[in-house]
């Protein structure tokens, strides 16, 4: 299931002549098909993120306990709410069990709280029974069960829910393939203004999955995500400036936004930061800054989605550069941390007349000229 390709294919990483389009378009697609499993819907962290308590007829006390940070008074609060059937209250002591928090971590106990919830009809906890379904936390491993739950939660609107079911038809996991159903799915979350699910609407209108390819569309879907901070979408609304083949060509902006992606601690972003400085792409090479960027990027890249490629960048222009400017790149790399900006990155002045992608409003997309 790794449909990755490294993002730059070019046999002379430190070339600093411009990006051919056909290396562009080969890029955008790494860009866009990169981690399809690596979505917020698909990792055990949506099992054990933060409850978020409903509102209950009567004052919920664990709940003002859990947002101050006292844990112990939640679960005492929440276990007697739990054992007289609310809800909400067996998702958030299934949260606690899950997360530690309170009493010790206990999946297999989580699970049956929200295996509770969610057979009176909690969505989230629906969604929570499905993750540890497909992954194996708590219980066995069951993607029939898994997607039967994934079902309920995204019949009630979960846009979590309804952006991994998109993917599992999408990549026929536990269903067969079904792109259109993908797609519906996918825009059901977008609509609600999910991250993600307007992301991979970007990715099915730029590749033309299950749909004609619409660059315009795709990148008004992008900008939309990217505007809630999405990484994936920010570095690949970033490529688009890069290349001016579908937007204006503004490398300031990209730099701006993959920096935005890259504190992130997206590798891909700093690849194309890399990319940037090592070729010159419309600002002035900076060979030392593109061997520390490529160096982060390899640190961050655990799952090597990217094939090594910021390693081997980072031999090419090794060549080009002197012993201490590898060591000082290699000492600012492991300093980095995440939250912050790129080392020694100095956003650059935007141009405020630059065109923007159009909010998606309805059946009104377009770009202003």
């Amino acid at each position: 299931m790794n449909y990755t390709t490294t993002l730059n294919s070019k046999p002379e990483p430190y070339a600093r002549k411009p990006i051919s389009s056909s290396m562009y378009k080969s890029t955008l697609i790494a860009t866009l098909l990169c981690s399809l499993l690596s979505a917020h819907a698909l990792t055990a962290n949506a099992v054990t993120a933060p409850a978020k308590p409903a509102a209950a007829a009567t004052p919920d006390v664990g709940a003002a306990a859990f947002r101050e940070g006292n844990f112990s008074l939640a679960f005492q609060d929440w276990s007697t709410r739990a054992a007289s059937g609310e809800a909400a209250a067996q998702h958030n002591l299934g949260t606690l069990y899950m997360s530690g928090k309170g009493p010790d971590k206990d999946e297999a106990k989580a699970m049956e709280w929200f295996g509770k919830a969610a057979a009176s009809g909690y969505a989230s906890s629906q969604f929570n029974l499905a993750e540890g379904y497909r992954l194996g936390i708590g219980v066995e491993k069951d993607m029939a069960q898994a997607i039967s739950w994934y079902q309920k939660a995204a019949a009630q609107g979960l846009a979590s829910a309804q952006v991994t079911l998109g993917i599992c038809h999408e990549m026929g996991l536990g269903v067969p393939k079904d792109m259109e159903q993908a797609n519906k799915l996918y825009r059901a979350a977008a609509d609600q203004q999910d991250a993600e699910g307007q992301f991979r609407l970007a990715r099915i209108f730029a590749l033309g999955l299950g749909t004609e390819v619409d660059q315009r569309v795709a990148n008004i879907y992008a900008a939309q995500a990217a505007g809630q901070g999405h990484p994936q979408a920010l570095t690949y609304l970033a490529t688009q400036y890069l290349s001016g083949a579908s937007m204006p060509r503004d490398v300031n902006l990209a730099i701006h936004l993959l920096a935005q992606a890259a504190r992130q601690g997206h590798a891909r972003a700093f690849a194309w930061l890399g990319n940037v400085y090592s070729e010159g792409n419309g600002i002035a090479a900076d060979l030392p800054r593109a061997y520390l960027y490529f160096s982060i990027a390899d640190r961050l890249d655990t799952n090597k989605e990217m094939q090594d490629m910021p390693n081997k960048q980072k031999l090419g222009l090794a060549f080009r550069l002197k012993t201490e400017e590898i060591q000082q790149a290699m000492t600012l790399a492991s300093e980095w941390k995440l939250g912050n900006l790129p080392p020694r990155l100095v956003l650059p002045v935007l141009n405020t007349n630059q065109a923007k992608p159009e909010i998606y409003r309805g059946e009104v997309y377009y770009l202003k000229n």
